[in-house]
């Protein structure tokens, strides 16, 4: 699989994993505990200074959703509870029995729902920043939308610090061919997962107490994409997890403060 657009990978190994027929990229790297990293919609680019810090302490193995960068997507795969039976059978073809399992934003719904099927298929689940609950109600929004946003507003709202030359949040205009074609091909998977109900399983709020691993739910101090409320209502709907802010970070606590959060998840998962 050609790599030139994902340089900021090199420290690792991209491969393709076939999936009961559906091939999907896969980034591992590092020794160390398994650790699933499922990422958010800036894909693994998006992810690479979290996933470097992470290799320094787990085996990491972070494919690409399906549709998301390199991975195929069959048709019959367009909700993220399609997402979560999907990723138990990932486990099982790679023979991960109880790994710890990271989510990021995105991500975090696509944890949600796979261990709210199977709640004993992770020794311990991080949720950053989860979406996945519902999103507004009639008079008011709780998570921004991001397909009515410019890339620009979207960038200034993502996180607190200044986006780096690799992110998705760059002008188009300026990004290589190969890495642009990586970008479209994200932006459409979240919005084929995401648009309808928005970015939201109305049926997970009520499922989450299933979850039976140690949970620990991380939210920058920052994050100008989901309110108090939707916070709030996290808390109440998985009130068996831990919760902490993250101070000088916003939505992307990944691009904010990698080390920090790398070293959160480590001491966790310990």
């Amino acid at each position: 699989m050609k790599t030139d657009c994902l340089d900021e990978l090199s420290f690792g190994t991209l491969s393709t994993l076939d999936v009961l027929g559906t091939e999907v990229e896969l980034f591992t790297a590092g020794q160390g505990a398994p650790l699933l990293f499922l990422h958010g919609i800036d894909g693994l680019e998006g992810a690479a200074p979290v996933l470097r810090e992470l290799a320094k302490g787990f085996t990491v193995y972070a494919p690409s959703h399906p549709g998301f960068g390199g991975s195929a997507r069959p048709d019959d795969l367009d909700r993220v509870d399609d997402l979560g039976y999907f990723y138990l059978d990932l486990m099982d073809v790679l023979g991960l029995d109880r790994p710890a399992v990271v989510g990021i934003s995105f991500g975090g719904w696509v944890a949600a729902e796979t261990l709210t099927k199977e709640p004993g298929r992770a020794a311990q689940l991080v949720l950053v920043s989860p979406l996945g609950l519902p999103t507004a109600d009639r008079r008011e929004q709780h998570v921004a939308d991001i397909f009515m946003l410019s890339r620009q507003q979207l960038g200034a709202r993502m996180q607190v610090g200044e986006p780096g030359p690799g992110s998705d949040m760059v002008a188009l205009a300026a990004m290589p061919e190969a890495r642009l074609r990586r970008v479209l091909r994200n932006d459409e998977a979240a919005s084929l997962y995401g648009w309808t109900p928005y970015m939201n399983n109305p049926k997970l709020g009520a499922r989450l107490h299933r979850i039976g691993c140690p949970t620990l739910v991380l939210w920058g101090a920052g994050d100008a994409i989901v309110t108090p409320v939707y916070r709030d209502r996290y808390r109440a709907a998985l009130p068996q997890a831990e919760v902490e802010i993250v101070e000088a970070a916003g939505h992307r606590i990944h691009a904010d403060q990698p080390a920090r959060l790398a070293t959160r998840i480590a001491a966790f998962a310990a």
